[in-house]
């Protein structure tokens, strides 16, 4: 009995290549259990190099905060709602878990597919059609070892409505890694270069972090160049540059209610 155990440990899926559904603004491989919901709240805060002391770190200029819900349609098929401040925007989400990574390497990567449509609801007088902003990912993963996953994730941005010197499309590769200093703590950092014409005056946006496990919960603190939390946005919108000082504190907390599947 015990023989057969350890062989079932030994085989099947790779377990959690990432602790949240997201690093920091990038997405993840990593899906739901059935039936079992993440609830998301994101912030972020002012720029930290402008006037530092007399901002408190540009806590003063208030957060940039999107809210979200994920739900686990299947054990590899989420679904997911979110709102952020800026713009006043809604985003509707999914993501599909093409392949899992195999214990025995048979399976050497998980694969992910995701979708999401952005509604801009500020009240500018736009018509619908030109509110409307989309994004697409293939997200490709390997856990390397208990300690280290990779992620890197071809990026397709479009927003119907744009202004003088900005660019409708935009594709970018998300680079995305997490290494595990204990069972509870992490430290993550994503990377989002754009290929090819982008919108005048933005900036490949970076962000370095740390994972704090606690059961239901996962926390993630970090400093980031982008005001946004939506992947378009953060590709196609971001005007700061990490390595200039353009960095911003944030927070991310991630809570999930198992009403359904328990992964084990």
């Amino acid at each position: 009995m015990k023989r057969e155990r350890a062989a079932q440990t030994l085989q099947g899926p790779v377990e959690e290549t990432f602790w949240a559904p997201s690093l920091i603004g990038l997405s993840t491989v990593e899906t739901l259990a059935a039936q079992n919901i993440n609830v998301t709240i994101m912030h972020n805060f002012g720029l930290i190099n402008n006037e530092p002391f007399h901002h408190f770190l540009g806590m003063d200029f208030g957060a940039t905060v999107r809210l979200g819900l994920d739900y686990g349609l299947t054990s590899r098929w989420s679904v997911g709602a979110g709102r952020t401040s800026p713009h006043k925007q809604y985003d509707f989400r999914s993501t599909y878990r093409l392949l899992e990574q195999t214990k025995t390497d048979e399976i050497p990567v998980s694969i992910a597919i995701k979708g999401d449509i952005g509604i801009d609801t500020n009240k500018n007088g736009y018509k619908f059609s030109d509110r409307l902003n989309y994004f697409s990912s293939l997200m490709v993963a390997r856990k390397f070892s208990d300690q280290f996953s990779l992620q890197v994730a071809p990026l397709y941005t479009h927003f119907n409505r744009v202004f003088a010197g900005e660019e409708k499309g935009h594709f970018a590769i998300g680079v995305g890694a997490e290494y595990h200093l204990s069972d509870r703590l992490a430290i993550m950092a994503e990377y989002f270069p754009v290929l090819g014409n982008r919108s005048a005056g933005t900036t490949d946006a970076f962000a370095l972090g740390l994972n704090i496990e606690t059961g239901g919960h996962v926390f993630q603190l970090f400093l980031k160049s982008s005001n946004w939390h939506t992947e378009q946005h953060i590709i196609a919108q971001n005007n700061d540059d990490f390595w200039a000082g353009d960095i911003r504190f944030g927070f991310n907390v991630n809570r999930i209610f198992w009403t359904g599947e328990k992964r084990e």
